[in-house]
């Protein structure tokens, strides 16, 4: 994607300096490979180049800027606020390139039906089971929620920390009717109408530099009439409800009197569209199909996926071979590559092969590789090496407070040093994490602890153990 958003932004800057901006734009990773790809292939248009990086909320600006992502291009790139629902804002910088990459799916869409030309309009219902239950371990000693509690903690969001949010949204079950005169029907297709949305962004093209454009980059559908709702799947699971609808946006942009091209993807996933505002569309087509023409999604996952169900480790790095043979080191380091191999190897029990490519994710990734970090950890303390393995399930923390194994890792430390109450704080930080396995957390405290001056948590452990049955 950044080699291709590069293509574009070379074209923009044949004759003048470029504002590209990228709103949601996360830590900024995407401009930044934006920024490395300019600089490597096309060094004039680099030069005329500025990135403004930017995100609606001020404290993860704040948070991003601070990950030093964009350190290697200072020059070249600032962090700023900014929100897609700000025109004036996003106009005020007048950028020449604005990049919305998996920003439109979280905008919330209505759902309508498309029958010979008329809309209707179709009700989603989210609702909780009956018979569901979860554990809430950011409380002590955990606290079991069942559907009634489940419902009356989402009526207000205040009462929802990220990781029971996590927790809970894997709950709940998502059914959809058309609304007609005569009542609830059922129906065959159903479109993510973003209509309003896509003419504001029409609207911000229409007051951006006189050749200008805007890259979309999200997973969606592209022939939604022709879709069965069955069919919707994307490539992140059950997001049907929230898939794209880039057909619309093309409508919408062609109303306004806008060239767009498109990189079609497989339907429920990832499409890239060029929404172009200025009088040498031929030249900006002719960057578009050089930049993304060829372009594959997922080689790697690709040759993954087609293993068998019974694959063994050496089928995995037969896989593995095939891919660093077949696919540019560009693509295979990519932090996503690197990521997956390490915790497939993982998976199937070889520790230094996942130790291995999680290095060189944390070598190459430092901002982000938080999981690998818990992986080395891990092989460190098997090893252990405890003071290594603290300073990595530490790191871990500090970039993701969220993620459960590095609090677990730093639990099982502090076990083997005997420091029991700093175990005791680690192991309730895990059990407040959305991944946590709480009973198994409650049964380890309750053995751990026994025979401890806190004997007082594992009595409570065991005590919540009789209780529910575990």
């Amino acid at each position: 994607l950044a080699g291709g958003l590069a293509h574009l932004i070379d074209a923009l800057a044949e004759h003048d300096d470029v504002t590209v901006m990228e709103l949601g734009a996360g830590i900024g990773y995407l401009s930044a490979f934006s920024l490395d790809a300019l600089r490597d292939r096309f060094p004039e248009a680099y030069e005329r180049s500025t990135f403004l990086v930017s995100d609606g909320e001020p404290s993860l600006v704040e948070a991003a800027e601070s990950r030093g992502v964009l350190r290697d291009h200072r020059e070249r790139s600032q962090f700023t606020i900014a929100d897609l629902r700000d025109a004036s804002c996003i106009v005020s910088h007048q950028p020449r390139l604005l990049i919305l990459s998996y920003l439109l799916d979280a905008i919330p869409p209505v759902h309508v039906a498309k029958s010979e030309g008329v809309m209707e309009t179709a009700r989603v219902a989210t609702y909780v089971p009956e018979d569901c239950s979860v554990f809430d371990g950011g409380s002590w000693p955990p606290v079991l929620m069942r559907a009634e509690d489940i419902a009356h903690v989402l009526q207000n969001k205040e009462n929802v920390s990220p990781p029971l949010g996590r927790k809970l949204v894997s709950l709940l079950v998502e059914e959809w009717s058309w609304v007609e005169e005569q009542g609830l029907t059922s129906g065959s297709t159903l479109l993510n109408s973003r209509r309003q949305t896509i003419h504001d962004l029409c609207r911000i093209l229409g007051q951006m530099p006189e050749e200008s454009g805007i890259a979309i980059t999200d997973f969606g559908y592209v022939d939604s009439c022709a879709m069965e709702f069955s069919e919707m799947m994307t490539e992140y699971g059950l997001c049907a409800f929230w898939a794209v609808a880039f057909d619309e946006i093309v409508e919408v942009a062609d109303r306004h009197g806008f060239e767009t091209y498109l990189h079609r993807g497989d339907e429920g996933q990832t499409h890239t569209l060029l929404i172009y505002s200025g009088s040498r569309g031929s030249r900006f087509l002719d960057a578009f199909v050089s930049g993304f023409e060829g372009m594959v999604p997922d080689r790697p996952g690709g040759i993954l996926y087609n293993l068998e169900e019974d694959a063994t480790l050496a089928d995995i790095y037969e896989a593995i071979d095939r891919i660093e043979q077949t696919i540019s080191n560009e693509e295979i380091n990519l932090y996503g590559n690197l990521s997956r191999f390490a915790h497939l190897l993982l998976q199937f029990g070889d520790l230094e092969g996942a130790a291995a490519f999680s290095e060189r994710c944390i070598e190459r990734y430092p901002e982000v590789a938080a999981p690998e970090m818990a992986i080395l950890g891990s092989v460190k303390g098997k090893k252990q090496e405890l003071g290594a393995a603290e300073v990595l399930f530490k790191r871990a923390v500090e970039l993701a407070p969220g993620l459960a194994t590095p609090h677990l890792g730093l639990a099982g430390v502090c076990k083997a040093r005997e420091e029991w109450e700093s175990y005791f704080e680690h192991v309730k930080a895990y059990l407040a994490t959305a991944n946590c396995d709480v009973p198994e957390a409650m049964a380890q405290i309750a053995a751990t602890l026994n025979e401890t001056q806190l004997w007082e948590p594992a009595d409570q452990a065991n005590r919540w153990l009789e209780e529910y049955g575990t």
